[in-house]
């Protein structure tokens, strides 16, 4: 592996010139197109570059769909069915990021023209060569974030896979986020043009089938790989149409994410928030308020609808219903699964000042409004405000410095929307017949609080072996760096080979299969273990029963 540095980083991103992370020092650029890679699709020759640090090749913003921009705003995407400008594009820069509204955009570029995805191979690839390829999602709550993130380069990956003479293809795709992503209205729905976002991924999947042997890649052996929202994402289009089966990926990664764990907007909850954003446009009174939406420069459009969160929606395609019905009814995509949550996954998310019993139950219930009285009291006593039970588990009675009981709050946030819905969907596919590998990420990072724990998103340095500082860093203390190497290994296993065990990490426990044993791989930088995976079993197994309650 390359040293750790700036420069480096330059190398690994393609230096990618229209967008700079605020936190990130100014690089030189360092990627050339001396003897640049080329691959020729319908569209034309896409034109990459070489990273000569990491000895790989790069093509960044490959359009893969048509801008949705003017009239194509707040529609479907379209595939780009025109041949390139001059017959070729240059792939040599990530694109910006689909605008959103959140930190994770900081510092990057946001343009309309973002629906684009990017492909990192090692050097000397051939079209025949027919190489395995992940599929990266990223998170940001449906509402921010992009495949241009300095915290999602893939090349450390690439490289360790071909360290391991098990080479395989990076990609990584933007998809439209928050009000241009998931707005949702009766008039939408007439149209057919709710849950955009998810329709990009669809699509760019589409893309991928039609193009990636050109790049090297093969068709046939695509790991769609994401963390929370991405992998939420992931979950709902193993549901979709109620499809047991697809062509466009034959192996998920769940990182953080499942379909159960999110409520779900109903109309009744949505059309209020869209008639104010017609109204704050100025669009009210016009013969057709979407072609007024369509029709508002961006500024204008987004000082509108930036005032609410949106998120998917029921809309009988990609989520044909409930995704604890679907589940029920075994009506998912069988394939593969690595899937896991981090152990304190509800101190990020969960309401802080938490005082009072019904403090408690008033916060679950404006989260989740069908979550009856019978079921919050229920929750509550599975749940006992006990600090030694609560989240950061293992953190013994001493209390979080926010409030008396959010310990309490933090453990049933994280069970809720996260841990109980992946050991649903492991279980369930386990049950249909498919592997399923199973973890719990268990490393604090060495600039997370105490009062945090290992929270939300803090396995992702790790996975993707990134070594320069970040918000969510990898540490550099005794253990960090072999145990990020351990998962990138076992990743790069499950993507190229369908299971994690071929990762050739000497001393590192063999992942059990949960069709054969229900467990977790738990991972500490000091030493990585396996425990069955029935911890707060009756907690759990309350959440998992609830469905309708929790809207999802």
């Amino acid at each position: 592996m390359v040293a750790a540095g700036f420069s480096s980083l330059a190398l690994a991103l393609a230096v990618a010139t229209a967008a700079r992370h605020s936190s990130a020092s100014p690089v030189q650029l360092s990627a050339r197109n001396n003897g640049a890679p080329s691959a020729v699709i319908a569209n034309g020759t896409v034109e990459g570059v070489v990273l000569p640090s990491f000895n790989q090749h790069a093509f960044l913003g490959i359009p893969y769909a048509q801008p949705p921009v003017g009239d194509l705003r707040l529609r479907r995407a379209r595939s780009r069915e025109t041949p390139f400008e001059g017959g070729k594009v240059a792939a040599t820069s990530y694109s910006p990021f689909c605008p959103g509204i959140g930190a994770d955009d900081y510092g990057y570029e946001l343009s309309e023209d973002c629906l684009t995805l990017n492909i990192v191979r090692p050097a000397g690839v051939a079209e025949d060569d027919k190489l395995p390829v992940g599929v990266w999602v990223h998170g940001g709550s449906f509402s921010m974030g992009g495949s241009g993130d300095i915290r999602y380069n893939g090349s450390y990956v690439v490289q360790r896979s071909v360290e391991m003479d098990k080479p395989i293809m990076f990609v990584s795709a933007n998809y439209r986020v928050s009000s241009l992503g998931f707005m949702s209205s009766d008039e939408l729905r007439a149209e057919g043009n709710v849950n955009l976002g998810l329709y990009d991924l669809r699509l760019a999947l589409g893309w991928l089938q039609d193009n990636l042997e050109a790049f090297g890649g093969d068709p046939s052996k695509v790991t769609f790989w994401g963390e929370s929202a991405g992998a939420a994402a992931i979950s709902y289009e193993l549901l979709s149409y109620g499809l047991t089966s697809t062509n466009l990926f034959r192996g998920a990664i769940l990182e953080s994410g499942s379909p159960t764990g999110r409520p779900l907007a109903t109309a009744d909850m949505i059309q209020p928030r869209f008639e104010q954003v017609v109204a704050s446009a100025g669009c009210n009174g016009t013969a057709d308020v979407l072609a007024c939406l369509r029709a508002l420069p961006l500024e204008a459009f987004n000082a509108s609808a930036s005032a609410f969160s949106w998120n998917p929606v029921l809309d009988g395609g990609i989520i044909p219903e409930y995704s604890s019905d679907s589940i029920r009814r075994n009506a998912f995509v069988k394939v593969p699964l690595l899937i896991g949550t981090n152990t304190d996954e509800g101190t990020a998310f969960a309401t802080k000042g938490i005082e009072t019993d019904d403090e408690l139950a008033a916060s679950l219930q404006a989260y989740y409004p069908k979550l009856t009285n019978s079921s919050t009291a229920r929750l509550l006593e599975l749940y006992p405000n006990d600090p030694s039970k609560g989240s950061p588990f293992g953190s013994g009675d001493g209390l979080v410095s926010t409030g008396v009981q959010d310990k309490r709050s933090n453990a049933l946030t994280g069970d809720l929307r996260y841990i109980a819905g992946k050991r649903l969907l492991a279980e369930k596919y386990a049950a249909a017949g498919q592997p399923v590998f199973s973890y719990r990420f268990n490393q604090p990072a060495e600039n997370t609080t105490l009062d945090s724990g290992v929270p939300h998103f803090q396995e992702v340095a790790y996975v993707f072996g990134v070594p320069y500082k970040t918000a969510n860093t990898l540490g550099t203390r005794p253990g960090d760096k072999e145990l990020s190497r351990l998962m990138m290994s076992q990743w790069v296993s499950f993507i190229h080979d369908g299971t994690p065990n071929n990762h050739g990490i000497d001393g590192a426990p063999e992942w059990p299969d949960y069709r054969t044993s229900p467990s977790n791989y738990v991972y500490t930088r000091q030493q990585s273990t396996v425990e069955k995976d029935d911890f707060r079993e009756a907690g759990i197994d309350f959440i998992k029963g609830l469905g309708w309650e929790l809207s999802a």
